[in-house]
């Protein structure tokens, strides 16, 4: 499990985040945050994995990245610093705890505490990165390949190589039809990369 005391240093920093922020814990396939929310916290995870979608206003999603212990949420953060409403959907990957940080402390903090505005610069740093990965691979690789990262990551998060996750699900987190989904499913099954089971995809590592 994450541990703030090993990440900040600042006492007074460490006392804010003890006295004002609150431990939630939430279990696996939890919506935590949809698009259109009002941001009142900003959750750093402790221990367990959340997935990051993006939401259009017709309901269209697209898969873009994971957040793992001692980490939090760039697009969040960047809402905050906007005063804009929740862009995204985050669902927990697994059983997952959290501290959830008051978004009225963010500009105080950062004003008030190098560490805290490090860390938030840090985090948006990485996850621009990572957007940045998620947009070539849209641009630029087959579906096949984009489903393999997909549930490569997905496995990643949690460790467990048995995906419980339908056709439908991943369809509507690619934002692809279903039929090529489950097609291009199949296919990797051929190739000795994935077993389908009903409700569940095992993972095989590569060679």
């Amino acid at each position: 499990m994450f541990s703030i005391e090993k990440k900040f240093a600042d006492k007074n920093l460490l006392q804010q985040l003890n006295t004002i922020a609150f431990n939630r814990h939430l279990l696996a396939n939890t919506v935590m945050m949809a698009p259109g929310d009002i941001i009142q916290f900003v959750p750093i995870v402790l221990k367990g994995s959340i997935r990051v979608v993006l939401q259009n206003q017709n309901g269209d999603e697209y898969f873009l990245y994971h957040i793992y212990p001692g980490e939090t949420c760039a697009m969040t953060l960047t809402c905050c610093q906007s005063n804009k409403r929740s862009e995204i959907k985050a669902i927990t990957e697994e059983d997952t705890d959290l501290l959830m940080v008051p978004v009225t402390q963010m500009d105080e903090w950062s004003n008030k505490y190098p560490e805290w505005k490090k860390y938030v610069s840090d985090i948006q740093a990485q996850r621009f990165t990572e957007l940045l990965e998620t947009i070539e691979l849209i641009a630029f690789s087959k579906l096949d390949e984009q489903i393999w990262s997909y549930l490569s990551k997905r496995v990643q998060a949690t460790g467990n190589p048995i995906l419980k996750v339908t056709h439908q699900e991943i369809a509507n987190e690619l934002h692809s039809p279903r039929e090529v989904i489950t097609r291009l499913l199949h296919q990797l099954q051929k190739q000795n990369r994935i077993t389908l089971s009903r409700n569940a995809i095992e993972v095989h590592p590569l060679a």
